[in-house]
């Protein structure tokens, strides 16, 4: 019995140093796909960084009426459209519909909100399934966004 103790303890370590052997070749297979995919996303992060310089950060025909907002500065809103897109993204009451497959419907992309007119705007929503346009109303009230849905329409 003595003998075979040194036998089973010199295959428990070849065992070990197989699997461990294994592990580490996957762990090196999984950092090179890591090193990979981060290579992509910093290219493509690069690709919409590139287009969203070249786009105007209004998208909307020049001339296109636009709301005072000298007059919403004059209100102490020292950045009106920030003010108003983040109280709008903050808003998930508004939305019309539920997301779809475990998605949660939101405006994701701040720049998917354009403002028309004197007091209304249109936003993207979506929730990574589907997604929709909404047409807002807004007002300044006692330093606070008011907000009323007009009219939404889902998407194709």
């Amino acid at each position: 019995m003595k003998e075979k103790v040194p036998v089973l303890l010199a295959l428990l370590m070849i065992l070990l140093m197989g699997v461990s052997g294994v592990i580490f070749m996957r762990y090196l297979e999984v950092s090179e796909q890591n090193r990979v995919l981060r290579e992509e996303l910093l290219q493509a992060t690069g690709e919409i960084h590139r287009i969203r310089e070249e786009m105007p950060s209004e998208s909307l025909p020049e001339g296109f009426p636009q709301p005072d907002w000298d007059d919403l500065r004059k209100r102490k809103i020292p950045d009106p459209r920030s003010w108003l897109v983040e109280s709008l993204v903050s808003r998930r009451d508004l939305i019309p519909w539920e997301g779809i497959h475990g998605g949660t419907m939101k405006i994701y992309d701040p720049s998917g909100v354009w403002f028309i007119g004197p007091r209304w705007c249109i936003a993207w929503v979506e929730d990574g399934h589907m997604g929709g346009y909404m047409l807002l109303r807004f007002q300044e009230d006692d330093g606070k966004p008011q907000w009323q849905l007009l009219d939404s329409e889902l998407s194709d």
